[in-house]
């Protein structure tokens, strides 16, 4: 035995329709792009700390310093990416959902 295991061709036929492909499209697409944002944003973040650290620790804005606004943006750039990622997931990822559900249980008898 080499090791491989031959494609389940059920798998195979199912992921050659193309709602499906369309469906991991937009799913690439939306995980490619929060996942970018996501590395720039703590990339970003540690650029701040590394390069900055006297202005980061002695500036202060309303009484906080610099430095914890900096941490607190990561607090709030995160949970703008989880409703980002939830509201992209309704109304672009989930009805390529649907049409591939569709597709997929169109194609039953086709796929077995």
């Amino acid at each position: 035995m080499t090791g491989t295991v031959a494609p389940n061709p059920t798998w195979a036929r199912m992921l050659e329709l193309p709602e499906v492909a369309e469906l991991r499209r937009r799913r690439r697409t939306v995980t490619t792009a929060l996942g970018t944002i996501t590395i720039v944003l703590f990339a970003s973040f540690l650029v701040g700390f590394i390069a900055f650290p006297e202005l980061l620790g002695s500036t202060s804005l309303l009484g906080v310093p610099l430095s914890l606004w900096l941490v607190f943006s990561q607090f709030a750039g995160t949970w703008v990416l989880v409703w980002a990622y939830f509201r992209l997931s309704r109304t672009y990822i989930e009805p390529a959902a649907d049409a591939a559900i569709r597709a997929v249980s169109d194609h039953r008898g086709e796929l077995s």
